[in-house]
Order: structure tokens, then C-alpha cells, then sequence
């Protein structure tokens, strides 16, 4: 009993031809040439990498986007808050005042921190 199919290949191999010297010289040449682009690839791109590197640590320290953290902070802040005194019913007119004395102790916080 046959499981598999079973055929009988012939194995063909190529017949190899003898580089010639010159055509192996020029092969190696093309090779060595490669290799050298490739490890300037690499440099470019390691010089790319520390650059990225760096200007990401500038824009996480610089002032705009500290402010803008903060500020977006401030204003979640805010809305909890709003939200805490809807839920506990406190009077629109309370709501007001209460959020307009937190709106300015935070914006003078903000102000303070920058300098």
C-alpha cells in the first residue's frame, strides 16, 4: 500500500562554469563597495538617531510644552471640579464663583511657575 506518491527524481545539477579572475576581482570590488556604503548607511543613520535624540529632549524641557502640560493640567482640573459640584447640587450662582476663584488661583500658579 502506497501512502504518498512517490516519484523518482533525477538530481540535475548545474554545471558549474570557472569564474574567470577578473570576473571574480569584479565581484569583490562591487562587494567591498557595498560594504562601504552600507557602513556610511549606518553612520548616517546613528548620527540621525542622536539627533532625534536630542531635539526630543529639547521640546520635553522646553517652556511651551511645560506651559501647555500645566495648563492643560489646570483645566482638567477645572471640569472635576464642575463636575464634583453638579453632582452634589450646589446653585449655578456657587458653581460660578467657586470655579472663577479656582480658574484664577491656578492661572496665578501657572504665572508663577515660569519665572
Amino acid at each position: 500500500m502506497m501512502l504518498f506518491k512517490r516519484t523518482k527524481k533525477t538530481a540535475e545539477l548545474p554545471l558549474e562554469e570557472p569564474v574567470s579572475r577578473t570576473e571574480l576581482e569584479a565581484i569583490q570590488q562591487e562587494n567591498d563597495k557595498l560594504l562601504d556604503e552600507l557602513e556610511t548607511l549606518k553612520l548616517d543613520v546613528s548620527e540621525l538617531v542622536a539627533k532625534n535624540q536630542h531635539l526630543t529632549e529639547q521640546l520635553t524641557r522646553s517652556k511651551y510644552n511645560q506651559s501647555l502640560v500645566k495648563t492643560s493640567i489646570g483645566l482638567g482640573v477645572l471640569i472635576f471640579s464642575f463636575a464634583v459640584l453638579h453632582v452634589i447640587n450646589e446653585e449655578p450662582q456657587y458653581i460660578a464663583m467657586l470655579l472663577l476663584i479656582e480658574a484664577a488661583f491656578i492661572f496665578m500658579m501657572l504665572r508663577g511657575g515660569d519665572k
